[in-house]
């Protein structure tokens, strides 16, 4: 063990650091991403993005973290405060999913209710019910499981009437041909979407996406629904982001059932711009969840509020054991810094 490793456990054995997050941060807002949450011995582990991906066992382990440190509010809470000053807890925490996966229901849900804790699930709505959420997710699931082959690449560059590489077995070659299609026109690119698709049709576990029916159980869980566009694109980047924005949230709020209204965001891609917030507001939108990487201070705020928010990348953050390495945990949370507005 390093020394700088040494310092960081010995600062959180101590107390050192739940000391500082004490006086520094009683007035912040910290706001975590999550995406994926599976158990490491579930079929669907074998093909999912271990960037995006914690296993249920690591999710648990952070809501105990939470659990400790803060206080775990609820996005109404959150809203509230900011349009109407109504006070936070001290050390506030929102949790936050991104997509709309199944396993949010599946195993997210439980461990919430088990710990009492609320949270929000940011739904892609044009993919709720498909196999997976988009081109990028069924590129990296066909790679990971070994059904990739220049067949599937001869198709794709058929669609697109242009030449990809062949021969993909290496991540690095896995990921000289993400960038290219990365590259392409969003329009243009989603031309590939009903065969990827297709393709992953066969894949364990799939429909991998949420149902609607599904969203009113995560309803019941305490769970709040918001929108993560339609097709999971860029809303800098595709066509009509106003759009994507107003369709989603019709979408959501149409869903039998479905009572709240949907008045929060979370930029696919974590991409906007300040046109983006604009375009928001004026549909209706009164809250973003962000890839702004910061604790959010708590003050009144006129307008859309932009709130940052940490991503939990769980390699980042594992010990030896390969547990969640608690130091790992209070150092990426508590040393952030305070963003100078909302």
């Amino acid at each position: 063990m390093g020394l700088k490793q040494s310092l960081r456990k010995l600062a959180y054995s101590s107390g050192f650091l739940h000391r500082y997050h004490n006086n520094k941060n009683h007035d912040a807002l910290t706001v975590v991403l999550f995406h994926r949450v599976l158990p490491e011995n579930s079929p669907e582990w074998e093909t999912a993005d271990p960037e995006w991906t914690v296993t249920r066992e690591f999710f648990q382990e952070c809501l105990e973290f939470f659990q400790k440190h803060y206080s775990v509010v609820s996005f109404p809470q959150v809203l509230d405060h900011y349009q109407n000053s109504t006070p936070l807890p001290g050390h506030s925490l929102l949790i936050t999913f991104d997509d709309g996966w199944k396993c949010n229901l599946k195993h997210a849900a439980p461990l919430l209710s088990q710990f009492g804790f609320p949270a929000v699930v940011f739904v892609t709505s044009g993919a709720m019910g498909k196999s997976i959420l988009s081109w990028q997710e069924a590129l990296f699931a066909l790679w990971k499981s070994g059904k990739l082959d220049d067949g599937k690449i001869a198709a794709m560059s058929q669609v697109l009437n242009m030449a990809l590489p062949t021969g993909i077995t290496s991540r690095a070659q896995y990921n000289q041909l993400l960038g290219i299609l990365r590259g392409l026109p969003p329009k243009k690119r989603r031309l590939l979407d009903p065969s990827l698709i297709k393709w992953t049709e066969d894949l364990p576990g799939v429909p991998l996406m949420l149902e609607k029916e599904e969203l009113i159980q995560l309803q019941e869980h305490g769970i709040h629904i918001g929108s993560h566009g339609v097709t999971h694109e860029s809303l800098v980047r595709v066509d009509d982001a106003h759009q994507e924005l107003q369709t989603s949230r019709q979408t959501l709020e149409a869903i039998p059932g479905q009572d709240q209204p949907i008045l929060c965001f979370s930029p696919p891609q974590g991409q906007y711009d300040q046109e983006t917030l604009k375009t928001a507001y004026t549909l209706g939108y009164q809250c973003a969840c962000t890839n702004r990487s910061g604790l959010n201070p708590v003050c009144q705020h006129d307008g859309i509020i932009d709130l940052g928010r940490i991503n939990i990348d769980q390699p980042y953050l594992l010990n030896e054991r390969g547990t969640l390495d608690a130091s790992k945990l209070a150092s990426l949370l508590f040393r952030q810094p305070i963003l100078d507005h909302v």
